[in-house]
């Protein structure tokens, strides 16, 4: 099954197909694995409020309201209103005042999804060509041409309470390399008569006044992702590949392979390694 096509959250969770998080999940353990795969993924305030900023910067999504007063009649009536009129799973309630945020970060980021040619929001599923694994991916904005140097690069938009600059470290410590691989493996296998360079571009923006933003960019012939992420890629996706081989009940057996148990001798990153330097050098 290849397929490319515009979805709601809704659908696209729906299918049984194994995406980058869950993915990400079992190169920490297969029991982190299983354990995404069966527990509850409740309400969370940051997560609305990245799907909020999604919508309003993407200009696709469900309606970012200001909760009202469920406390007053009138409170209660707008809310009936509101559910009537878009449906409970389209809206988002957020504060006046995140409402206010996600506007500001809107007009901030202005019109620069909207000036490239692609759509928003359009899932990517196919098979694994290694393993005959399903796999999917939903990219925030997919590109139907290549940019004006010839790159065609997929979109992804993240919400961040450090500064934008502070990313490169965030996407190591969470993996986002990998998601980027990921997305560019899905691009390869669902529209294989693209034959042309291929990128994948973050557009990181602060939670916080003054709301600023900044590109990063991946190119698919880094070493970062072709030494790095493919090889993370191709091991979890064996992984589960073997643990579906070898048992009718995958996930309960994945919940006996949790972290080693065996003694880790410490040690800082380089990078930490230099700034703590850089500290105590600044007291002398």
């Amino acid at each position: 099954m290849m397929t490319v096509k515009q979805m709601p959250d809704d659908e696209y969770f729906a299918l049984d197909a194994i995406d980058q998080t869950s993915l990400k999940k079992f190169l920490i353990s297969p029991l982190a694995y299983s354990a995404y795969l069966t527990g509850e993924h409740g309400y969370s305030s940051a997560l609305e409020f990245g799907k909020a900023a999604h919508s309003m910067v993407l200009g696709s999504g469900p309606q970012v309201v200001a909760k009202p007063n469920l406390r007053t009649k009138e409170g209660k009536a707008l809310r009936d209103r509101l559910v009537e009129q878009y449906g409970a799973d389209d809206i988002v309630w957020l504060s006046a005042d995140d409402v206010e945020k996600v506007q500001a970060m809107r007009d901030m980021v202005g019109d620069y999804f909207q000036k490239l040619d692609g759509q928003p929001e359009v899932a990517m599923i196919a098979v694994d060509p290694k393993t005959g694994l399903d796999i999917k991916g939903k990219a925030d904005w997919l590109p139907s041409t290549p940019d004006p140097d010839g790159v065609l690069r997929i979109r992804d938009y993240k919400t961040t309470a450090k500064s934008p600059d502070e990313f490169e470290r965030s996407c190591w410590t969470y993996g986002y390399h990998i998601q980027a691989a990921f997305y560019m493996r899905l691009y390869r296998l669902t529209m294989p008569e693209y034959k042309g360079p291929l990128g994948f571009e973050f557009v990181v923006q602060e939670k916080n006044s003054p709301f600023d933003w900044m590109v990063w960019r991946f190119d698919e012939r880094s070493p970062i992702i072709t030494e790095l992420a493919d090889p993370k890629i191709d091991k979890a996706l064996k992984g589960i590949k073997s643990f579906r081989d070898l048992s009718d009940d995958p996930l309960e057996k994945m919940r006996g392979y949790g972290l080693s148990k065996i003694p880790q001798e410490i040690s800082f990153p380089d990078w930490r390694l230099v700034e703590e330097e850089e500290e105590i050098d600044s007291w002398r």
